[in-house]
């Protein structure tokens, strides 16, 4: 597989996960196992992107920067976080927990604070990325601002500790499809040109040189080489 394929490859599922992550989260109101497992996929698939993300900004950044890494590590806790918020929510539906009990109270508010908490390194992801992307040029400007503006709302909606909706989870998704866009807009095409050198003829056909020309080589050598001897005498 080659490089631009892999870059290619990172940035496509950058795509894919927000789309698949809003298709089978939908409102949120009806389960089905479907839509619990293309969510779970939706999420691992982010971290193929962040690690695609991170090659591109410590490329930009330099061996001794450290923001991209605490970019990849900021993001990586958050899907995390927000794949630990799975966990309750399947429970409820496995165990068939009647809805309004106390027990099913606790498991949900479990996965809603792993939600909420979840924006805290997504937040911290976003502003070092924007922070890179603004110093460094490694992407649009524009995207740089998007970038930072993500990082302001993630952090604000973190606030919000009893918050039941996080809409700044829905900007993150759609900063993600944007920037996977671009990114996948500015990969280098898979087949790149390879220059053509041409050798001279005498290197290509060393058999057909003449011996007029190699006599003359030789003639033009040896005179050189006397008048090297010559001066050095003189000296």
């Amino acid at each position: 597989m080659t490089r631009p394929t892999q870059q290619r490859l990172g940035a496509a599922c950058g795509i894919v996960f927000p789309i698949a992550m809003f298709l089978a989260v939908g409102n949120g109101s009806h389960f089905t196992p479907w839509r619990a497992v293309a969510a779970t996929w939706a999420l691992i698939l982010a971290l193929p992107f962040l690690v695609y993300l991170w090659s591109l900004l410590r490329a930009a950044e330099g061996e001794g920067g450290w923001l991209p890494t605490l970019a990849l590590a900021a993001g990586v806790s958050g899907i995390l976080l927000k794949l630990a918020s799975h966990a309750p929510e399947l429970a409820i539906h496995r165990d068939g927990i009647a809805k309004g009990t106390q027990l099913y109270k606790a498991l949900d508010n479990t996965a809603g604070a792993a939600t909420l908490m979840s924006l805290y390194p997504l937040a911290v992801c976003c502003a070092a990325v924007a922070v890179i992307a603004l110093r460094e040029r490694v992407l649009p400007r524009w995207l740089g601002v998007f970038t930072a503006v993500t990082s302001v709302a993630l952090a604000v909606n973190a606030g919000f500790v009893y918050a039941s909706f996080v809409p700044a989870l829905l900007v993150f998704l759609l900063w993600t499809l944007v920037t996977s866009i671009v990114l996948i807009r500015r990969t280098p095409s898979t087949q790149r040109a390879r220059p053509h050198f041409r050798r001279p003829a005498l290197a290509r056909h060393p058999r057909r040189m003449s011996p007029l020309l190699v006599g003359s080589q030789l003639c033009a050598i040896s005179s050189k080489e006397c008048h090297q001897v010559q001066l050095a005498v003189c000296v």
